[in-house]
């Protein structure tokens, strides 16, 4: 698929690297929600916030009607931790435990330049929660996460206060796969797609660029529902998908993404969700070709 790699790679800034975690961590509980319903998933922070920043004694998350679940939460609250100094706790960007409290599952997103060191620290993660359960006899299967990103999760559009409306930025998690990368490591880079001011040379047939004006225009999608939108228009239209697709092989997907939104017409000031819809509409024909 290599739409998800389209436009130049850049360096994530801090706040960039956090939403590409926390877009990571809520398609992983999505998944992990639909797998156990009873279970729990707990951010990097709401980890923390119950066992590593109280000033005194730490306080387990208690749930009601999960005692298995509890008894779990109370032996990581006081001995997931590194052992090196006291209150010196172990954080993971994603924990997800069942309602049985049988299976849990540890997730860590990090940048490509940083993948060696996250699989390192997935190991000693996993051996100190199987040491938690020997010390507190519990029967929890501390696992990598059984999840990655795949179809239209694999990118995620950038949204700033002030936009840029000659360009996109936005996640790609391709990085995961193209590796690839192992079971519980999520990988991601930055990228940007320009918007450049000319039209480029991407001859896309007469009676595509028309339907695709006429779908954008008679139906524009909403911030956060451009995958939707892409979905639909490829199931509505699979021949233009194929056609698409074709021309993102031969030319590049950078190319066409752009001629779509060309196509699309934007009004000032949408051009950067055009361009998410366009990605979207791209991924889907990728997925259906590769189907």
């Amino acid at each position: 698929m290599p739409m998800m790699c389209a436009g130049p790679h850049l360096g994530a800034t801090p706040v960039e690297g956090e939403a590409a975690q926390i877009r990571a961590v809520q398609l992983f509980t999505a998944n992990f929600l639909k797998r156990y319903p009873d279970g729990i998933v707990l951010s990097e922070l709401e980890h923390m916030g119950v066992i590593g920043f109280p000033p005194k004694e730490p306080g387990p998350i208690i749930i009601p009607g999960k005692p298995w679940l509890n008894e779990v939460l109370r032996a990581l609250t006081t001995d997931f931790r590194r052992w090196v100094k006291d209150r010196d706790y172990r954080k993971c960007d994603a924990l997800g435990i069942n309602g049985s409290a049988t299976i849990g599952e540890l997730l860590e997103v990090t940048t490509v330049t940083r993948a060696s060191r996250a699989i390192e620290q997935l190991g000693e993660k996993l051996e100190t929660l199987r040491a938690v359960n020997r010390m507190h006899n519990l029967r929890v299967e501390w696992l990598p996460a059984r999840w990655w990103p795949y179809g239209d999760q694999m990118f995620y559009q950038l949204r700033t206060a002030n936009p840029n409306p000659a360009e996109v930025r936005y996640v790609c998690f391709f990085p995961t796969i193209r590796l690839p990368a192992p079971p519980g490591i999520v990988l991601y880079e930055i990228h940007a797609l320009q918007r450049p001011l000319v039209p480029v040379p991407v001859q896309v047939p007469k009676e595509t660029t028309d339907r695709l004006r006429l779908a954008y225009q008679a139906n524009k999608p909403l911030p956060g529902q451009e995958p939707a939108w892409g979905e639909r228009f490829v199931r509505e239209n699979p021949n233009i998908a194929v056609i698409l697709q074709g021309l993102a092989y031969a030319l590049g997907a950078a190319l066409v993404i752009v001629a779509i939104v060309l196509a699309f017409d934007p009004i000032p000031g949408d051009e950067a969700l055009a361009a998410a819809a366009a990605m979207a509409l791209l991924a889907f024909a990728a997925q259906k070709a590769a189907n």
